[in-house]
């Protein structure tokens, strides 16, 4: 657990039951993915310019003009490496633009054709091209689901006998990888956890939030003891909520149940309907501020707004909670919240089969396609290297590879950055990996398990019946 005294904070695996789909991003993810759509690329490509023909010396006699001299062969194989991404925004856009020139001023035999797309317009030409067959040699990916589905169909290549020398350096790598085959890398990283008002802990006699869910929830009792709002939570807008939700799936079916139900689809396995009964506990204690069913996330009184004002004590949300915390209260920098902001990880759960470096956020890779020249496979491998990762830093800004932990200065995400440093498994924001339907039932039937309004059982059969398994 980290505090920060401001005055100025395999696999990462979810479910989808498209082939070949890869899930848009969820509301709770501003990273800076959801955007307008870009135009084309432009084409930076140049003529070469036409040689000088030779001049002869002046005493000679005039000579028949010499035969144009022919270009020196190539012995490297033309080679053209077909990309799709969706960051389609400046300065993302023109980010990874320059970082595919620099990549092919060095290797002058490939051109890297760029398609750029926003998350729901990827999404569609993505599945319309797997189903085709028709598969880019290198395409955004979050692991999990939509690539084993992949994977199940041939669509993808194995990688994993030529990235052996950089995967060392990369957190969140089994996201994309199934029965020790690898498939794709990660370039970005985000993680989950609680975010707590320190300052109010210490009133209530508390340092930081519990590594235990049953310590927590004693916690959330001696919170509400000393007067103070435990939680906030922006149930209204549904995502908030179901944080808490995956996360405790997460650590009772652990990685091995999440693989499972990636492959059938099948949410009614036990640590499920667990997960669901945990949520009614949490809730029977009552220890949610005011109107969390209606309250959304960034809104004065919702849940960025309520912990901004010191309005509750905790919130579990990603590494852009801060950020919002200062905008709510009007404030350019997080370095400005006038309390002391600190991060926990989501506590170990008793009897659980998942355990504490298996976390709950997001990975952003890039997944390499079947009929792919080699080439791609070097490309990816810069992408992902360090100095790379620092020139993309604003586009993140938490990188995939540790060796670039130093474009890490704030210390809110330095926190979160270690706890990702840490993690043996990543699960995708599991509204972001479904199809939008099955995406959309996790997130009703969250909502419904926060207003005590439907069981753990109805509520995993809900989700499993949309999901088809």
């Amino acid at each position: 657990m980290i505090t920060t005294k401001t005055h100025r904070v395999r696999r990462a695996l979810a479910l989808t039951v498209a082939l070949g789909l890869t899930a848009a991003a969820c509301g709770g993810d501003d990273d800076g993915d959801d955007a307008e759509p870009a135009g084309e690329p432009a084409d930076d490509t140049a003529d070469e310019p036409a040689a000088e023909p030779s001049e002869e010396p002046a005493d000679e006699p005039a000579a028949e003009p010499a035969e144009p001299a022919e270009e020196p062969a190539d012995d490297m194989e033309a080679v053209t490496i077909d990309w799709w991404h969706i960051q389609n925004t400046e300065p993302s856009q023109g980010n990874w633009q320059a970082v595919a020139d620099q990549f092919m001023a060095d290797h002058p035999n490939v051109q890297i054709d760029i398609t750029v797309m926003e998350n729901e317009a990827f999404k569609a030409a993505i599945q319309t091209n797997m189903q085709a067959g028709d598969v880019p040699d290198l395409f955004q990916s979050w692991g999990g689901g939509g690539l084993l589905q992949q994977v199940d169909a041939g669509l993808v290549q194995d990688i994993s006998a030529d990235v052996g020398d950089v995967t060392g350096d990369l957190t969140g790598v089994g996201s994309f990888e199934f029965d020790g085959a690898l498939y794709g890398l990660p370039w970005k990283v985000g993680m989950v956890g609680f975010w707590y008002n320190a300052d109010l802990f210490e009133q209530a006699g508390l340092d930081a939030p519990a590594d235990t869910w049953d310590g927590l929830l004693e916690q959330i009792q001696t919170l509400k003891d000393a007067g103070i709002t435990p939680i906030a939570v922006g149930a209204g807008d549904q995502w908030p909520a179901h944080f808490w939700y995956s996360y405790l799936m997460v650590r009772l079916c652990g990685s091995d149940g999440m693989v499972e139900i990636a492959r059938d689809n099948d949410f009614t396995r036990d640590c499920v309907v667990e997960a669901g009964q945990k949520i009614l506990d949490l809730v029977a204690l009552e220890p949610f501020q005011e109107g969390y069913l209606g309250a959304g996330w960034d809104a004065p009184d919702g849940e960025s707004g309520t912990m901004a004002n010191q309005g509750a004590a905790m919130d579990l949300m990603g590494q852009w909670a801060p950020g919002a915390f200062a905008a709510q209260l009007g404030l350019e920098d997080a370095s400005e919240i006038p309390w002391t902001v600190g991060w926990a990880p989501f506590p170990e759960v008793a009897g659980g089969a998942g355990v504490p470096t298996e976390g709950f956020g997001g990975v952003d890779g890039f997944v390499v396609g079947k009929d792919a020249p080699p080439e791609t496979i070097e490309f990816l491998k810069y992408i992902v290297s360090a100095d790379v990762q620092r020139q993309i830093s604003p586009d993140q800004p938490l990188p995939a590879n540790r060796a670039a932990s130093d474009v890490v200065t704030d210390p809110n995400q330095q926190a979160v950055f270690a706890g990702l440093s840490d993690s043996t498994f990543l699960q995708q924001y599991l509204d972001q990996f479904f199809t939008p339907e099955v995406g959309a039932q996790v997130n009703e039937q969250t909502a419904l398990l926060f207003a005590d309004a439907t069981s753990p059982s109805d509520a995993a059969s809900a989700i499993t019946a949309t999901a088809g398994g």
